[in-house]
């Protein structure tokens, strides 16, 4: 179901709601590091779909479209002078554990979350969500190249970081 002008009603609006809420609060999370938060940029995300009712292409258009805007939504927000002065990864570490994830003690999740953000944002696209370096690249806007060297650079990040948490993983 693609948005168009007549089409933005109570029914499309509960189909993006429960089609993309869980994956948008996922990414939000890998950002503001704490459930509420996310739930509030995911809200946020979807308040600008509303309020800006744009027409999509197809159905990864509208998806992309919609991990963009939480993409800067959650940037916005950790610009802003009050979370600059909150938030550890410690908190996250206790308050956090993706639903995939069978590691234990969630050394891969911590892991993650203690990248630098350009390499969190393509390891959580690339494994997560599971976008191809392509579509990555259209979705943030850069080059194919650029996310491909990120990803292995994030890889490699991940590696060091599991390894000197005592874990073997193969990465």
């Amino acid at each position: 179901m693609y948005s168009d002008s007549k089409k933005f009603d109570d029914e499309y609006i509960r189909y993006v709601l429960q089609t993309y809420s869980d994956m948008l609060i996922r990414l939000c999370l890998t950002y503001v590091k704490n459930r509420h938060d996310a739930e509030d940029m995911a809200e946020d995300t979807f308040c600008e779909l509303v309020r800006h009712r744009p027409v999509f292409e197809s159905s990864e258009h509208e998806k992309a479209w919609l991990i963009r805007c939480a993409v800067n939504k959650c940037k916005n927000y950790l610009r802003s002078a009050r979370v600059r002065l909150t938030d550890s990864i410690e908190d996250l570490q206790t308050e956090i554990a993706a639903p995939e994830e069978s590691d234990s003690g969630g050394t891969v999740t911590a892991a993650v979350l203690s990248l630098p953000e350009k390499y969190r944002t393509i390891i959580h696209l690339f494994y997560y969500e599971e976008y191809s370096i392509n579509e990555i690249a259209k979705i943030l806007s850069m080059s194919p190249s650029t996310v491909g060297t990120r990803l292995d650079r994030g890889r490699q990040m991940l590696k060091k970081k599991i390894q000197q948490a005592g874990g073997e993983l193969d990465v």
